[in-house]
């Protein structure tokens, strides 16, 4: 998506937002007018002994009625159109590195001892969730974060997502709406409401009956008696005390049975202002043009789950009668509405109430598939990888670039890389540690289903270690060296299972000396040195070179230029070992 297209749909947007808030601004002069009718009809009636002005006084309730339905029609459609405003606003972020200042980084993902997440900036601050993550709900923020795992996955399921989400970057209204509608459960609900959807899970699933079933006619036979005898009332009136009887008799009735149906009523109430949402969301879902085999099941999961949400968006409204104290005591005096709300949900629940997780996840699974397409959104240069079946684990990466590196800046680089262990050197600053990092994401993004930052590729699904930002311990008493080793040890024991392998080590064993290093680091590159393994590892020390005569190893490098006196990169990947430093001369550029 080219940044002109945005400017261009952010601007007519922008000017259809500015003309509905003028239509807004005069439907509330007219509902301000229709109310002073109300009240002039009124005055002249009582107080003018003209009782034909009452006549204006029910057309002018009438046309106020009127005008709040349509002036609440058009503040939705405002709302609409400004969450679609957003999204391109979103888009736009994303393509000109404003990205970090979305709020949501997924930092409660980062499980105790996340090793991978941290070293490739899976989660947290300025990182692939923060750039990616579309997802509003609790259920897709979840499963956009399962998705972005470094453990090895099923090939087919990695090529239903692909085709997933190939669809949902070349059916971009598809995408865009549910971007929209993501955007507005975002301002309904709030952090509060989305974690607590798991009690609501339970609320729904729980099918419990409160009361018999003679219950329910005993209470529709007195509100039917109740309403009746009130309306009869006005024409006969002696039935005035026996309608007062039974309005006092249901009220007493509601309320000695109040704690009762609060227990029932109170835990999901609070849900109605988000159930429409729900419903818009699954309703796109259910009539979405889709082929893809995943989102065919999905649309399959969600159908007539819409029709379903909808009812229990218009109990759950009923519900919320109970806050407003006056209306309540008016309701429940005629209508009995605890026991008929309670009679509806649980009737709700029985029939509808143990699909209501698979919907909603729904709703999750298509939040990550719009996600995971935001780099065919962004992105001009983009690729679907191909999944290879094979023994030994492999992949071919062409022109690859970093994802969370503005695209007009990133430089691109080429690999190909079989179960051999490939020596990375280069002087500060020249691109070894982004290297690294840049295979890592992208089998990230490989593995969710997503299109890799690349002009092609392909590759074995394999499972993920890294050893990069290692950091010292003193509480436990555990050196950066010592972290090393136990990271270098997590990585021995998983190649005993025999799976299928990708190892980045950045700057081996920094933490102790130079000695030390070089002896301890054969060591480890032998152990790794495995058919089911890919090992790449950077490092300063030349001596790692000289690996490549005793074992299948291979020497890749990264130099630096200098023009008048300063130092550059190019960042391009080149065979063979590195013959030059830089430590002196950045010593010199800092004042040394």
């Amino acid at each position: 998506m080219q940044l002109s297209y945005i400017h261009e749909q952010k601007e007519k947007l922008r000017k259809e937002i500015e003309i509905k808030k003028q239509e807004s601004g005069r439907f509330s002069f007219l509902r301000f007018l229709s109310i002073v009718g109300f009240i002039f009809g009124i005055y002249q009636g009582y107080y003018g002994n003209h009782p034909y002005f009452y006549i204006v006084s029910i057309l002018m309730c009438v046309v106020f009625i009127y005008l709040v339905i349509k002036h609440n029609r058009i503040k939705k459609e405002i709302e609409d159109t400004q969450a679609l405003f957003f999204v391109y606003e979103d888009i736009e972020k994303r393509k000109d590195d404003r990205w970090k200042e979305y709020t949501d980084t997924g930092e409660e993902f980062l499980v105790e001892d996340a090793k991978q997440e941290v070293d490739l900036d899976i989660f947290g601050k300025a990182s692939l969730f923060q750039y990616l993550n579309c997802a509003k709900t609790m259920e897709g923020r979840k499963y956009l974060a399962s998705l972005l795992s470094w453990k090895q996955q099923d090939s087919e399921q990695i090529k239903q997502r692909q085709e997933a989400v190939k669809e949902c970057i070349s059916s971009t209204d598809l995408s865009l709406r549910f971007m929209q509608l993501s955007k507005l459960f975002e301002w309904h609900a709030g952090k509060k409401k989305k974690r607590q959807m798991e009690h609501f899970y339970q609320a729904m699933e729980t099918h419990e009956h409160f009361y018999a079933k003679l219950w329910k006619r005993i209470c529709i036979f007195i509100s039917v008696c109740c309403v009746g005898i009130t309306a009869a009332s006005f024409f006969f009136h002696q039935l005035q005390a026996y309608a007062l009887i039974l309005f006092m008799g249901s009220l007493c009735l509601a309320f000695l049975f109040y704690m009762k149906n609060s227990a029932v009523l109170s835990s999901t109430g609070m849900y109605a202002s988000i159930m429409q949402d729900y419903q818009r969301m699954l309703e796109e879902i259910e009539h979405a043009d889709v082929t893809s085999a995943f989102l065919q099941q999905l649309k399959k999961d969600c159908a007539q789950a819409d029709h379903a949400i909808l009812k229990l968006q218009h109990i759950l409204q009923m519900v919320q009668v109970r806050n407003n104290f006056i209306l309540h005591f008016i309701v429940n005096g005629f209508l009995l509405l605890d026991f008929q709300c309670v009679f509806a949900l649980e009737d709700w629940k029985e029939r509808y109430g143990s699909h209501v997780r698979t919907w909603l996840c729904a709703i999750g699974k298509m939040e990550a598939m719009v996600s995971l397409a935001q780099i065919g959104l962004v992105k001009d240069t983009y690729c679907e990888a191909k999944v290879i079946e094979h023994e030994t684990p492999t992949f071919c990466f062409e022109k690859m670039y970093h994802p969370l590196i503005q695209e007009k800046r990133a430089v691109a680089n080429s690999f190909d890389a079989d179960n051999k262990t490939y020596i990375i050197t280069g002087s500060n600053m020249s691109g070894k540690t982004t290297f690294l990092r840049t295979i890592g994401i992208n089998m990230i993004l490989f593995h969710a289903g997503a299109p890799l930052c690349a002009v092609s590729g392909s590759a074995t699904s394999m499972n993920l270690y890294t050893s990069m930002r290692v950091h010292d311990n003193v509480s436990e008493g555990i050196s950066t060296f010592y972290a090393e080793i136990l990271r270098i040890k997590d990585m021995m024991l998983a190649s005993e299972k025999k799976e299928k392998m990708l190892v980045l080590v950045d700057e081996i064993f920094k933490g102790t000396n130079s000695a030390d290093r070089i002896v301890c680091a054969k060591t480890a590159l032998e152990k790794l040195h495995l058919s089911w393994i890919i090992t790449f590892v950077s490092t300063h020390d030349f001596e790692l070179c000289d690996m490549d005569k005793t074992m299948n190893a291979e020497n890749y490098h990264f130099s630096e230029y200098y023009e008048d006196d300063k130092i550059l990169f190019d960042y391009t990947l080149k065979e063979g070992r590195c013959t030059t430093t830089n430590a002196k001369q950045l010593m010199k550029m800092a004042g040394f």
